[in-house]
């Protein structure tokens, strides 16, 4: 059985992430223990939402799927820490806009610029990270295929 929509899209998503240059990207991993030089990207398989319908139950289940994704920069220096986390959502956004219709499987994708928060670890150099939200969305032939 071939995968589902929702897996898909998933799947093409991660693959569009992996093109931003140097960052390691990883899909529902569990909080991560090191961070890369260049960055880690998480992505999260979020929230599908409820499907529309049209009406009369005609024709297929509409999703504005909330897929959120984590980003992750570590460094000492504070200056440098903004630069590489502000340089890796460009590099993000850049990726997103190349193929905001993922090879065809969703109707678009929408996001904007998340909250960062700066997290300091003893004996190892702060991270700062951010919460990308992706609303993903697409049609189904039916609402869990």
């Amino acid at each position: 059985m071939p995968a589902s929509k929702a897996e898909q899209i998933l799947d093409a998503l991660k693959v569009l992430l992996e093109t931003v240059p140097g960052a390691k990207v990883e899909r529902n991993k569990a909080l991560p223990e090191k961070i890369p030089a260049s960055g880690l990207i998480v992505l999260r398989d979020g929230d599908p939402g409820e499907p529309e319908q049209a009406l009369g139950g005609f024709a297929g289940a509409y999703y504005g799927h909330r897929v959120e994704v984590e980003v992750y920069v570590e460094n000492g220096d504070a200056a440098a820490r903004d630069t590489a986390f502000d340089l890796l959502l460009q590099e993000i956004g850049t990726a997103l806009e190349a193929d905001p219709t993922l090879a065809g499987l969703a109707f678009g994708v929408t996001y904007g610029r998340p909250a960062a928060d700066v997290e300091a670890i003893e004996g190892a150099a702060a991270i700062k990270t951010g919460t990308l939200a992706v609303v993903v969305d697409y049609e189904t032939d039916a609402p869990l295929a």
